[in-house]
């Protein structure tokens, strides 16, 4: 077999492989798409249901005490569960599969495709190193080829784990706040009712005046 024989054969194995990594980062996006999803269609219900008042909220008693509690706050929890759903999907899932296909790439561009390109860093290995440092840049030499720096170094599934911590703790902040709001709002209405039947009390009527 010719050199160029093996060369067309390594490319063909090679553009399998980005198609193979492509697939994985798709379902990986797909599957935040979906969790995102969750989380816009249950503030915006939330937000809907909020403005009908007390058409949406019962009460029940805990130790004495009455506490109200508003749908949609079931509604909030209930993505903030499904988030935790999509998030076990997207790191247990699909990103071992992509972190596999992403580690035969570069081994692949390592050992034969850089005897075709003659390049530092192939495709692969020069996405994982941008994704993978924080402060990575290019440096163009003087023979025309691009060398590759960066000294920030980030973990691709720790900043997966902060996005969706971050979206779990903004779930659960709005979930707090509805429950937080229905309460003091149901405080104050009792209070300005008190107040109004205290002032209806202290004025005499008219002709008591007289």
């Amino acid at each position: 077999m010719s050199k160029d024989e093996d060369d067309q054969k390594y490319i063909a194995i090679w553009s399998r492989v980005v198609e193979t990594q492509m697939h994985f980062n798709e379902m990986q996006v797909k599957s935040r798409q979906l969790g995102l999803t969750f989380v816009t269609a249950a503030l915006g219900v939330a937000i809907v249901l909020i403005s009908n008042g007390d058409d949406f909220v019962f009460t029940i008693r805990i130790l004495e005490c009455g506490v109200r509690l508003h749908v949609s706050v079931f509604l909030v929890l209930g993505a903030l569960l499904a988030l935790q759903a999509v998030k076990q999907l997207d790191i247990n899932v699909y990103h071992p599969m992509l972190r596999g296909a992403v580690t035969f790439g570069e081994d692949f561009e390592e050992n034969y495709m850089k005897k075709i390109f003659d390049l530092e860093l192939g495709m692969t290995q020069t996405i994982s190193h941008f994704s993978r440092f924080e402060d990575a840049k290019p440096e163009k030499g003087a023979d025309g080829k691009y060398t590759y720096k960066g000294t920030c170094k980030v973990n691709a599934q720790n900043k997966l784990k902060k996005f969706y911590s971050n979206t779990s703790l903004f779930l659960l902040f709005s979930a707090l706040a509805v429950f937080v709001l229905t309460n003091v709002s149901e405080g104050a209405t009792k209070r300005s009712s008190q107040s109004e039947t205290q002032i209806q009390v202290e004025i005499p009527p008219a002709d008591a005046a007289e």
